[in-house]
């Protein structure tokens, strides 16, 4: 059950790219709810949400990158030092990159 949930949660943000709408809900709820997914999964099973993960990182909308943002130390906690040093030190420095919406949190 749990996999049939996560294929519904990855299509989310990939069906709503699909749609003749640019500023799609979905995205934003996606990665809202994104360190819930992850602490639900648990670290184990990061690969297979690094992926969607790297995909909403570099979403066209502000407000998608920026509730990432805010919830990059959530999801650190949740993988742990290595993963994060793998992982997410470079979507860290994106972010610093970003506009102020989103880097200044």
């Amino acid at each position: 059950m749990t996999d049939s949930l996560l294929g519904y949660y990855k299509n989310m943000a990939e069906d709503s790219k699909d749609t003749k709408f640019t500023d799609s809900d979905n995205v934003l709820y996606c990665a809202f709810n994104f360190p819930a997914v992850l602490l639900t999964l648990g670290r184990s099973r990061w690969i297979e949400l690094s992926e969607l993960y790297a995909k909403l990182v570099k979403d066209l909308q502000w407000k998608v990158r920026r509730t990432l943002s805010f919830s990059l130390h959530e999801v650190a906690n949740i993988l742990g030092t290595e993963l994060t040093e793998q992982h997410l030190l470079s979507t860290f420095e994106l972010f610093l990159k970003d506009l102020d919406e989103v880097s200044r949190n």
